[in-house]
C-alpha cells in the first residue's frame, strides 16, 4: 500500500506534509506557502490509514501562487514539481482551489482569515483528507 502512495501524481504530494507553519492571515495574498498537519487515507474496501508525509516521499512545503493558477514544490526540494489550478475562488474568508492531473481530482479549502487548510484528493477507488495550514509567502523582489 505505501508503493501507492510514492507513486501520487504531483495533485497527492501537495497535500501530505509533516511539518506544521503556523497559521496566518492570508487577506489579499497572492501567493500562498502551506504544509501538512495530518493526512487520512481511505480506500474502497473500507480500510483507512494515517501517514506521515516523509514515508510517502511527499514534499515538505507546497507553493500556491494564485495569479499564476499554480501549485509548486519549493526550489529548496530540489524536486521541481508543479501543476495548474483549474479553478480558484474567493468566497467570503475562504479561498478553494481546485484541479485535476493524471486521474486524481484535488480540491484545497483555506480559511484567508486563519491560513487553516482542508484539502481533499480523489481517484478511483480511493481518496485522501488532509488537515494543513498556510502563511504568505514575501512578495518577489
Amino acid at each position: 500500500m505505501k508503493r501507492f502512495f510514492r507513486n501520487l501524481s504531483f495533485g497527492m504530494a501537495l497535500l501530505v506534509v509533516p511539518t506544521a507553519l503556523l497559521a496566518d492571515d492570508l487577506t489579499g495574498a497572492k501567493s500562498v506557502l502551506c504544509t501538512v498537519i495530518q493526512a487520512t487515507a481511505c480506500f474502497a474496501d473500507g480500510t483507512c490509514e494515517v501517514g506521515a508525509a516523509w514515508e510517502w516521499n511527499i514534499p515538505q512545503f507546497i507553493e500556491v501562487d494564485l495569479v499564476g493558477m499554480k501549485l509548486s514544490t519549493t526550489k529548496a526540494s530540489g524536486e521541481n514539481r508543479s501543476t495548474a489550478i483549474k479553478n480558484l475562488e474567493r468566497d467570503g474568508e475562504l479561498i478553494v482551489v481546485q484541479g485535476f492531473e493524471l486521474g486524481r481530482a484535488f480540491s484545497f479549502v483555506i480559511n484567508e482569515k486563519s491560513g487553516m487548510a482542508t484539502v481533499a484528493v480523489a481517484r478511483e477507488d480511493r481518496g485522501v483528507t488532509i488537515m494543513g495550514s498556510c502563511t504568505p509567502m514575501p512578495a518577489a523582489k
